[in-house]
């Protein structure tokens, strides 16, 4: 296309479709990502070539307005963010399947403690993975605060479980893959991090001077709406762009 003398070009955001084109382009020429919705269609029958040509046209008469595209290094920002969002789900969904897992076998301690990453259920659940099945074995793995807010008799019942091979095989694959689950959240966290320590060190300092935005708020943050505010002439077009608006 360069050696044909083209120095402009315009494509519609459909999907992640575009993303490849953009990337091959964007540094030879001038780009302009449209909404499909904001460009009329040509009646009749369409195809892929009268669509490519109302584009090429509307964007000689100037009547494209482009979307705000931001640039190489937020966009990498952005995939970990994004990835350590779906981390998250994946690390929910098999931390829920373990669970209910122990729950099929009678093992009940979820009900009683605040959470399942806590030392107590993680004791526990290592414990009857390496064969450790005996309910008063079991119950010396417990934090005293729990055993003596419930009781050491009701405790006992809730780690007392009937545990065949296949569970405590199953348990480990839980395990395994949660433990796979929380090294990635961590290197994508560590490479964010270190993205905007290196690019935008003072404005993920300001960032995290905000009360209740950490670290990860703030890495987050940039990663999703950059540094540089200038695209935007007022918050409502942010928040719009973010699509926190209907």
């Amino acid at each position: 296309m360069v050696f044909h003398g083209v120095t402009e070009a315009a494509m519609e955001s459909t999907a992640t479709y575009w993303i490849p084109v953009w990337n091959a382009l964007c540094d030879s020429m001038s780009l302009k990502l449209e909404n499909p919705y904001f460009i009329k269609q040509l009646p009749g029958h369409k195809s892929d070539v009268k669509d490519a040509q109302w584009i090429a046209e509307c964007l000689l008469k100037n009547l494209i307005r482009g979307s705000f595209v931001q640039d190489k290094t937020v966009q990498d920002m952005r995939k970990y963010n994004r990835r350590i969002f779906d981390l998250n789900e994946d690390m929910t969904y098999n931390t829920n399947k373990l669970d209910a897992a122990l729950q099929r076998c009678g093992f009940r301690l979820s009900n009683y403690v605040s959470r399942v990453k806590g030392k107590s259920y993680q004791k526990c659940i290592k414990a009857i993975i390496d064969g450790v099945t005996d309910p008063e074995k079991l119950v010396k793995l417990i934090h005293g605060r729990t055993l003596r807010k419930f009781g050491h008799n009701i405790i006992m019942d809730a780690v007392t479980g009937d545990f065949q091979q296949a569970d405590i095989c199953l348990l480990r694959q839980y395990a395994e893959l949660i433990g796979v689950i929380e090294r990635q959240i961590e290197e994508c966290k560590n490479a964010l991090t270190a993205m905007c320590q290196e690019h935008f060190p003072k404005q993920f300092e300001r960032l995290q001077s905000i009360p209740g935005v950490n670290e990860r708020a703030a890495s987050a943050i940039i990663a999703e709406t950059g540094a540089d505010m200038k695209p935007f002439e007022k918050a409502a077009n942010l928040v719009g762009w973010c699509g926190f608006t209907f």
